[in-house]
């Protein structure tokens, strides 16, 4: 939880300009270079999570685009190696079919003719794995960790690098093969390189406001 609140509040490069966390669980913030907007929503715990699968919900305000981050916390292990176990989680299989399920509803959307709608990809789920580590008030910065697209996420748990010599998963920042680290996904979220489409988003919006006008996924 504390890992969810630190990066609901910071964008390193970014200013926040309203905070609405305690009303409507969101905060606003805007670039210091370039004139990009982003909205950060809470998820974590509430109906939000129930309907997304995931923890915080970005909303690129200036390109129309939503990309949807579920957090991960990675344990020293008995080597001294931190990584993530999924099969000590029992929420994952449940948060992903719900990013699914979702994903699946979205895609059925008119297909985007915007230059400004351009994607890499239209998959809008991330997962990041953070080290549990003692906060520091004074830090700027996002939570230390690693963004995996959720499509990578489900090709990495394949493989058997990331298996133990007894069947188990551990992904950790050695076997994770690559990530997104907090200034290049800052950068692929801002930009909207990644994300939901402007028609894509304009729906999801509406369910957005609906939960959490309602309380009800």
């Amino acid at each position: 939880d504390q890992m969810v609140i630190n990066d609901l509040m910071k964008i390193p490069g970014f200013t926040l300009i309203q905070d609405q966390v305690s009303v409507t669980g969101a905060a606003v913030f805007v670039s210091e270079a370039t004139s990009e907007r982003l909205t950060v929503i809470l998820a974590n715990r509430l109906p939000l999570e129930e309907q997304s699968g995931t923890d915080l919900i970005y909303f690129n305000e200036t390109f129309h685009s939503f990309v949807m981050v579920q957090y991960k916390a990675m344990e020293k292990g008995t080597d001294e190696q931190v990584g993530y176990r999924p099969s000590n989680d029992r929420n994952l299989v449940k948060e992903i079919a719900r990013m699914d399920a979702l994903l699946a509803s979205i895609q059925a959307c008119a297909p985007n003719r915007s230059h400004d709608g351009y994607r890499l990809t239209d998959n809008p789920f991330f997962l990041k794995l953070c080290s549990r580590l003692v906060f520091n008030p004074d830090d700027i910065g996002l939570v230390s960790g690693m963004y995996l697209p959720l499509d990578y996420w489900k090709l990495l748990v394949q493989s058997p690098r990331v298996q133990g010599p007894r069947g188990g998963l551990r992904v950790t920042f050695e076997n994770a093969g690559r990530h997104f680290d907090n200034s290049s996904f800052t950068t692929i979220v801002s930009k909207a390189w990644v994300g939901t489409t402007p028609s894509q988003s304009d729906v999801l919006r509406e369910a957005i406001r609906q939960t959490t006008e309602t309380g009800k996924a």
